[in-house]
C-alpha cells in the first residue's frame, strides 16, 4: 500500500520542489525561482499543496488568495492553478485526492482555465461562464512568425510615449492607482480588491518588474508587460482603471510602432462574442461555493477580471 501524503509547499525541501517545478511546468526562470510569491505564499495563512507517494512529489495544487468584495462583505477566495499530477501517476486517483484537499482549503474558489480542466470542475459541481474574452490586436501581422528579431530592448522616449507618460513603480504611483480602485469598487455589487498590500504583492515586489511597464493619461492608469519571446514583441495589457476601448488602444500607437511590437494583448468583458474573429478568444471563468447566493452574485455581478488578477501575465 503507497503511502500518500498532502503538504504545503512551504513543508516541501525547496531542492525538490523545484525540480518538481522544472520537470512539469514551462516556467520563465524569474518566476520558477520566485513560487512563494507566485502563489502569495503564506496571504491569510494559505498555500499551494503538494501531493506526495512514497516521498516522491508527483502532484501539484496551486492557489493564489485574494479579497473579494461581494455586497458589502469583504470575503477570502483563492485562484485555482497550476493543477499537474506526473505522468507515472495518472488514472490512479491521484488527482480526485489532491482536487478534493484543495476544496477544502478556501468556501469560495476561482479560476481562469481550459476546456479539459473546465469538464473536472464541472464534475465538482462548479459554475462558470464565458462573459470574459482574451483579446489581441496584430500591428505587424505579416511578421508574426519572424526569423529574425535583432533588437529586443524597448524605447520610453517621449516621441514613443506620445499622450502617454511612463510613471515610476513607485508607492505614490500606487496610491494614485488605490483611490481610483477604492471609487470604482464603491460602485460595485461584486469586486476583486486591488488595495495597498496587493499592489505591493503584485507591483513592487514582482520579480519580474522589469518588464512591467506602467502608463498614464489624464486619470486613467495602465500597466503593462511587456517582452520578447520567440522572436516576437508582446504588449500584454495586464491592467487597466478603466475598461479598454478602441480610444485606450490608439494611445499605444505610437509606443508600438517605436518599438516595433508584434501584438498587444488584453482581457476584456464582452457576453456577445463572434468566434468567427481570429483576435477574440473566450476565456472560461469557473467559481465555486457551497452557498448559493455567493455563486449568483459572482456570476451576475464579477465583471473586472484582468490579466493581473490570476496568473495569465507571466504565462
Amino acid at each position: 500500500m503507497s503511502k500518500i501524503h498532502i503538504n504545503k509547499i512551504s513543508e516541501i525541501n525547496k531542492d525538490k520542489l523545484l525540480n518538481f517545478y522544472q520537470k512539469s511546468f514551462n516556467f520563465e526562470k524569474s518566476v520558477l525561482e520566485n513560487y512563494e510569491w507566485r502563489y502569495r505564499s503564506g496571504f491569510c495563512n494559505y498555500d499551494s499543496l503538494a501531493l506526495l507517494v512514497d516521498n516522491q512529489m508527483c502532484g501539484h495544487a496551486g492557489l493564489i488568495p485574494v479579497k473579494l468584495k461581494i455586497n458589502e462583505k469583504i470575503q477570502t477566495v483563492i485562484w485555482f492553478t497550476d493543477f499537474y499530477i506526473s505522468p507515472g501517476y495518472r488514472s490512479k486517483g491521484y488527482g480526485k485526492i489532491l482536487t478534493e484537499a484543495w476544496m477544502k482549503i478556501c468556501p469560495i474558489q476561482i479560476t481562469l482555465c481550459n476546456n479539459d480542466s473546465l469538464r473536472i470542475f464541472k464534475k465538482y459541481n462548479w459554475s462558470y461562464n464565458n462573459n470574459f474574452v482574451r483579446k489581441i490586436k496584430f500591428f505587424n501581422f505579416h511578421k508574426i512568425f519572424p526569423l529574425l528579431r535583432k533588437n529586443t530592448n524597448f524605447e520610453t522616449s517621449s516621441e514613443s510615449l506620445g499622450k502617454l507618460k511612463l510613471e515610476e513603480q513607485n508607492t505614490k504611483t500606487i496610491e494614485n492607482m488605490i483611490l481610483i480602485e477604492q471609487k470604482n469598487l464603491a460602485k460595485k455589487i461584486v469586486g476583486i480588491i486591488r488595495d495597498e498590500n496587493w499592489f505591493k504583492w503584485r507591483i513592487l515586489e514582482c520579480p519580474y518588474k522589469k518588464n512591467i511597464f506602467i502608463f498614464s493619461y489624464e486619470n486613467n492608469y495602465f500597466i503593462a508587460n511587456i517582452k520578447s519571446k520567440n522572436n516576437l514583441k508582446i504588449l500584454n495589457l495586464i491592467y487597466s482603471t478603466s475598461p479598454v476601448n478602441e480610444e485606450i488602444l490608439k494611445l499605444f500607437n505610437p509606443f508600438v510602432k517605436k518599438n516595433k511590437i508584434d501584438y498587444l494583448s488584453y482581457i476584456s468583458r464582452e457576453k456577445n462574442l463572434n468566434l468567427n474573429l481570429p483576435w477574440k478568444k473566450k476565456i472560461n471563468f469557473a467559481f465555486f461555493s457551497n452557498e448559493k447566493l455567493i455563486t449568483d452574485e459572482i456570476e451576475n455581478h464579477l465583471d473586472d477580471i484582468q490579466y493581473i488578477d490570476s496568473d495569465l501575465d507571466y504565462l
